[in-house]
C-alpha cells in the first residue's frame, strides 16, 4: 500500500511539474519585451494582436509571431519571423524591433502606418526579409 501511495506522490509530482513548466518563459525575456513595446506602439483596432496579452509569445502561439522549435545556446527560444501582414494596424514601428535579434523576416506590409523606420532594424544579421510597403513610412533606411 505504501508504494502505490508512493506511486501516487510521484504522479502529483510530475503533473505539477508539467504545468507549471508549461506556464514558464520560454521566448528569451529581451525578445518578449520588444514584442510589447511593439504592441503598445500599435493601434489595433481589429483587435488582432488581443493574444499578445496571453502566457509567452512562443508558447501561447502569439498571432503573427512564429518562433524556433529548438532552444538557443542561452536556454531560450527566439523569435523567427513576425508577420502581421493586413491586419489594418496603424502607429508606428519602434526602436526595439532591433531586439528581435534572431529575426529572418519582418512583415507589415498592407497597413497603416505612420513615421520613419528605425535604424536599429538593420542591426538585425540575421534578417533575410524586411516587407514594409503598402505603409505611409518616410526616411531612409540603410
Amino acid at each position: 500500500m505504501s508504494r502505490m501511495r508512493c506511486f501516487g506522490c510521484v504522479f502529483v509530482l510530475s503533473y505539477c511539474f508539467s504545468v507549471l513548466h508549461t506556464d514558464a518563459q520560454i521566448t528569451d525575456p529581451s525578445e518578449v519585451a520588444a514584442l510589447i513595446s511593439v504592441k503598445k506602439s500599435l493601434v489595433d483596432p481589429m483587435k488582432h494582436l488581443r493574444s499578445w496579452n496571453r502566457g509567452d509569445p512562443c508558447a501561447s502561439n502569439w498571432t503573427g509571431i512564429f518562433c524556433f522549435d529548438t532552444y538557443g545556446t542561452d536556454g531560450y527560444l527566439h523569435v523567427r519571423e513576425l508577420q502581421l501582414l493586413k491586419m489594418n494596424l496603424s502607429g508606428h514601428l519602434t526602436p526595439e524591433l532591433g531586439k528581435l535579434s534572431q529575426l529572418i523576416i519582418l512583415d507589415f506590409m498592407w497597413n497603416e502606418l505612420v513615421g520613419s523606420i528605425p535604424k536599429e532594424i538593420g542591426s538585425i544579421s540575421s534578417l533575410q526579409l524586411l516587407l514594409l510597403n503598402g505603409n505611409k513610412l518616410s526616411g531612409f533606411f540603410t
